[in-house]
Order: structure tokens, then sequence, then C-alpha cells
């Protein structure tokens, strides 16, 4: 009996994006929360975060140095959002520094 023989196959490097998989993890931690009122700061810096790791990913996705252009693209798109959520949270939130107006003091 003679074992089988298999064709040769070339062997395709892997390149792997860490830069891809940043970015759509900050993104998605960063859409997170801004969906929190609470946390608009950690939103907008997550997200600018994803953006920039995000557009890091889509050159060198480009440049062919890596894979998942797409990944680094979702994480961009996602980075942005957060951004926006984060800023129209900030923005959504009254400034506790302020004093009570008249009406709402009782008693004073």
């Amino acid at each position: 009996m003679s074992a089988a023989i298999r064709p040769h196959q070339a062997a395709t490097p892997i390149f792997r994006n860490g830069f891809a998989t940043t970015a759509l993890a900050l993104g998605i931690v960063g859409v997170g929360f801004g969906l929190t009122v609470l946390f608009g700061l950690l939103a907008t810096i997550f997200g600018a975060s994803a953006v920039i790791f995000g557009v890091v990913g889509v050159i060198r996705a480009r440049k062919g140095r890596a894979t998942d252009g797409g990944m680094a693209a979702i994480g961009v798109v996602a980075g942005l959002i957060a951004v926006g959520l984060g800023i129209a949270g900030m923005i959504s939130v009254p400034d506790a520094s302020q004093p009570l107006s008249s009406s709402t003091v009782r008693g004073v």
C-alpha cells in the first residue's frame, strides 16, 4: 500500500491587522459608552481612538501589508458614531455647577 500523493500547495502568508481589531473593539465600546448619557467623555475618547486605529488599519490593508480592511473601515464608522454620541451626551447633560433657579428652591 502506498500513501496518496497530494499536490504541493504554495504557502500563503497570513497578514493580520491588529489595528482593525483594535479599532472595531474600541468603536463598539465607545458606542456602548455613548448610549449611556453619563459617559460622553469616555465615548468620545474611545471613538477618537477607534478612528485613528481604523484609519491606520485601512492604510495598511490598502498597501497589502495587512488584511481585514473592511473590519478597519467598520471600526472607523463605529468610532465616528461613538464620537457623535459622546458629544451629544456631553451637551445634553445639565451642568451641575449652575445654581438652581429660585422657583425650584422652597423655604429660602
